[in-house]
């Protein structure tokens, strides 16, 4: 799959495109991306603030990763597109991961948040029921929502280098995850020999 690097190029032979990689030097997301009908991955870095409300295009994209460091809006658009699977968020300020209200049409199977300044998850993550794998290091998180343990099918959880000082009760009803990661988190440690003792669970 050819990966296009110039958005002139890609808007030229718009049908063609299923992979761009851009860094985007304004601070407006260029909306003339949502005109590319075929794209399937999508990896944009750059100065961007804000993320239009709504998609109009898009509709086969299953990949998106944004690492935009001076953003300051709100990302649950993302969250309508129709085949998306995979939705990384790198080092994009953002204290909640905000969710649209009443469903998720997304089919997320791989989500991650890292380096974001994350602070809290929303009850609503119990709506993306499909979640495999959720990785979100080196953020603000010190608990988890109670809907949490609703990702029935979740296998692999990241949670490194956060806040933790309690190991997340919603863990432990969660019989599907087969890696969890929970190192540079600031247990204590007793409780760090509880975790070990009664989830088999070495902790950095």
């Amino acid at each position: 799959m050819k990966l296009y690097k110039n958005l002139s190029t890609a808007l030229k032979e718009k049908e063609d495109v299923k992979a761009i990689k851009l860094s985007i030097k304004e601070n407006i997301f260029p909306l003339e991306l949502f005109d590319l009908p075929n794209l399937e991955e999508a990896y944009l870095e750059g100065a961007c603030t804000s993320f239009p409300d709504h998609i109009e295009g898009w509709k086969n994209l299953k990949i998106l990763s944004l690492k935009w460091d001076q953003f300051s809006g709100d990302l649950s658009g993302i969250l309508s597109l129709p085949q998306l699977e995979n939705l990384k968020i790198i080092e994009t300020p953002m204290k909640m991961f905000l969710l649209p209200l009443g469903k998720i049409n997304a089919p997320l199977r791989f989500l991650t948040i890292k380096g974001s300044g994350l602070e809290k998850l929303p009850e609503e993550i119990s709506m993306c029921l499909g979640l495999s794998e959720l990785s979100l290091p080196s953020n603000r998180l010190s608990d988890l929502p109670f809907a949490f343990k609703e990702l029935k099918l979740l296998k692999r959880l990241n949670l490194d280098n956060n806040l933790f000082n309690h190991f997340p009760d919603q863990i432990k009803a969660m019989k599907s995850l087969s890696h969890l990661s929970i190192d540079g988190n600031q247990f204590s440690e007793e409780e760090k020999a509880r975790i070990q003792r009664e989830f088999h669970l070495t902790v950095n």
